[in-house]
């Protein structure tokens, strides 16, 4: 018995010392520490349970133990360190919604549907007997903000130089400067903020679980359409791995099926292959008269106005 095991206030489930401190308690009444371990419900899930109930669910936890003992991971999303992993066991079409050993090992037939977006838009969703592919529209948004990224480009460049120009300055008059330059950053949002996974259970205990994942972040001191999508497009196929993965339980052999011009994100798809660095919607000629601008005042050189020139003419 440890130092602080409670004697008196026995578990009602197995009879065993509770805890002084801390204890689990199922109708107010502390369990001990066995049982405690043995809990792998929904949150909140306890607080709601009667001590029938929750016999009842200790039971069905000792009946999964064959199914815990057979369970060989063969693949782990992580979600992050707060909110979790989930496991899958291929051989045996099994999964755990939890990263530790003592989780309830579930069955396909546990596995209803999932889901898995962008905001509110569907990016992979399982059917019967296949795994929907959708066409996302991310690529096109990030695209569309070239001109903004271009203009902050030249603002980054204003600031080097006249940060340059200080520098040298502040090394003829052998003075500190008495004022500071402030760095520009870029304050668009992304596209979309967060994925999340969804899955509908029909579990006795589990009915549906969700999960958030950071989308990627548009750099905010060096913004890049190439590096944002790159980021994209590694996190879209990590979580096109785990819808894999999902569909592979339910429906063993499943196909996937694309819709909406979806094209396979095992390499880049169409609206990736398919950009050029053109900014579309910009009225060229005004545009250019900027950039000249820019290079009767020093600000840009004559190589780097040509290629804007060609850039925006498309040539």
């Amino acid at each position: 018995m440890g130092l602080f095991d409670n004697k008196k206030k026995l578990c009602p489930v197995c009879g065993n010392s509770t805890p002084r401190l801390l204890a689990t308690k199922v109708e107010g009444m502390p369990i001990c520490k066995e049982c405690a371990d043995k809990v792998d419900l929904p949150t909140e899930a306890l607080d709601s349970m009667s001590l029938e109930a929750f016999e009842q669910y200790i039971a069905y936890y000792d009946e999964n133990k064959s199914l815990r003992e057979t369970f060989s991971e063969s693949y782990r999303y992580s979600f992050g360190f707060f909110a979790g992993d989930l496991l899958v066991d291929a051989a045996h079409r099994l999964f755990r919604l939890k990263g530790y050993d003592g989780a309830l090992v579930m069955e396909p037939s546990h596995l209803e549907s999932f889901r898995i977006l962008e905001e509110n838009k569907p990016l992979f969703e399982s059917g019967s007997n296949v795994l929907r592919c959708y066409e996302s529209d991310v690529p096109e948004r990030i695209n569309a903000m070239s001109p903004q990224i271009a203009q902050f480009a030249i603002e980054l460049r204003r600031y080097e130089m006249m940060e340059q120009m200080e520098r040298l300055r502040d090394k003829d008059d052998d003075q500190k400067r008495t004022t500071t330059l402030s760095r520009p950053h870029f304050d668009m949002p992304a596209p979309f903020q967060h994925f999340y996974v969804e899955i509908n259970l029909n579990h006795p205990y589990w009915k549906s679980c969700r999960w958030e994942i950071d989308a990627p972040k548009v750099d905010r001191y060096h913004p890049s359409i190439e590096g944002y999508l790159n980021d994209y497009q590694a996190k879209v196929d990590e979580l096109h791995v785990l819808a894999m993965n999902l569909i592979q339980i339910k429906y063993p052999g499943a196909q996937e099926v694309r819709e909406g011009g979806y094209t396979s994100y095992g390499a880049p798809a169409a609206p990736f292959a398919g950009m050029t660095n053109a900014v579309p919607g910009v009225d060229a000629v005004e545009e250019i008269k900027k950039y000249k601008d820019l290079l009767d005042a020093g600000i840009i050189t004559a190589d780097e106005f040509a290629a804007k020139k060609r850039q925006l003419l498309g040539i």
